[in-house]
């Protein structure tokens, strides 16, 4: 994993030489004083909410995860998604990726930035901008038969979202659906 500058933490806490809560905590803090909402602990990756976007995401910001393996970059939800995709591809396994957290900790809007990034990597724009329309639109039926209010949250849902987009054998190729290959979002 790359190390970013001591005073911006390091990208990867399993690198930290103490490990303790409070030392996870202050790297954390750290990295979201510079606008580094992204960490792993190994192949997990804990993403800091910063309430505000940041210019993070992107076409220009897609092309340098793009290809490249998960710690060539900087952490990222675009690198996760990228090697699952890509494990998808190569292996030809089903993959899954799941985000978990608290209300409004940026679940929902962590599912739209990894379908952006599938979206463009894939060639299938519109195919998934459809099918992430149809997710989002969806979400207020949902809603409304399992939400309560809670401190954090005036609209908060009691279950949890599961998101299933199949593609066929050769992935960005032909047609998009195929009960072979799934890359698989709980959130």
């Amino acid at each position: 994993a790359r190390m970013a500058a001591k005073h911006q933490g390091v990208d990867d806490l399993i690198l930290l030489e103490t490990v303790s809560e409070q030392t996870i905590l202050n790297e954390l803090k750290k990295r979201y004083d510079n606008d580094l909402i992204y960490t792993y602990i190994g192949h997990v990756l804990v993403a800091v909410n910063p309430y505000r976007m940041l210019p993070i995401y992107g076409p220009s910001v897609i092309k340098n995860y793009c290809g490249r393996y998960i710690y060539e970059e900087s952490p990222h939800v675009y690198a996760i998604a990228e090697d699952a995709y890509r494990s998808l591809l190569n292996e030809g396994k089903n993959q899954c990726i799941i985000i978990s957290g608290e209300s409004g900790s940026g679940k929902t809007e962590t599912s739209k930035i990894i379908m952006q990034y599938i979206a463009a990597v894939t060639g299938k724009s519109k195919e998934v901008q459809r099918v992430k329309d149809m997710i989002l639109e969806s979400n207020p039926v949902l809603e409304a038969f399992g939400n309560a209010k809670t401190v954090q949250n005036n609209n908060s849902s009691r279950f949890g979202k599961y998101f299933e987009i199949q593609f066929s054998p050769k992935g960005s190729e032909g047609s998009c659906v195929s009960d072979q290959n799934v890359l698989t979002f709980v959130s």
